[in-house]
């Protein structure tokens, strides 16, 4: 596993991942909170943001691999996350005037934006270890998928009492910026 973190692309793409990943489960999460404590008579709204997460996977799946496979990787997942990142910033906006039904249309386009990311990074991934480290290489990735499922939850309470939904947002706007590829 040492050897893994010794490819500085591989590293780099880690420490990506994981910084997109808490930045994503904090984002996510406090505003899931936001939207329980601030319109605690409309529960729907979390759930509502839990379909704009879910969505676009259905929408965008039919062509996010060909597009993947067919354009420059680096300029795939750097661009995303840039996309991202604005689109965060819109995020907050919205959240700031409390203009919801926009809000839920930018978790839908990040959402949607986020799964170009994942077949460039896996691609990028692919290119930068050797064969034999590929299954080393997933099962730390999957663990640390793992953690964040366990921890998540906690982490976006954590920011949203602490620092407030602004702050959870900028947190996850900030995770954006880390780009390796780029």
């Amino acid at each position: 596993m040492i050897s893994l973190f010794r490819n500085r692309t591989f590293t780099k793409l880690f420490l990506a991942a994981f910084a997109s990943q808490l930045g994503t489960v904090v984002g996510n999460m406090a505003f899931a909170y936001y939207l329980v404590d601030r319109y605690s008579e409309r529960p729907a709204l979390a759930t509502t943001a839990e379909l704009m997460y879910s969505l676009p996977t259905l929408a965008v799946f039919w062509f996010v691999g060909v597009i993947a496979d067919r354009i420059d990787r680096k300029f795939i997942a750097a661009y995303s996350d840039w996309i991202r990142a604005g689109l965060t910033l819109l995020l907050l906006l919205f959240v700031h005037y409390d203009v919801l039904f926009v809000c839920f249309l930018i978790l839908f386009l990040r959402s949607a934006i986020s799964k170009f990311f994942g077949p460039a990074e896996m691609g990028l991934l692919q290119g930068s270890i050797p064969q034999d480290q590929y299954v080393q290489a997933s099962g730390l990735n999957q663990m640390m998928m793992g953690m964040f499922m366990l921890f998540g939850m906690s982490l976006g309470a954590a920011a949203y009492h602490f620092i407030g939904i602004e702050g959870a947002i900028m947190i996850d706007c900030a995770s954006f910026l880390y780009c390796p590829v780029c």
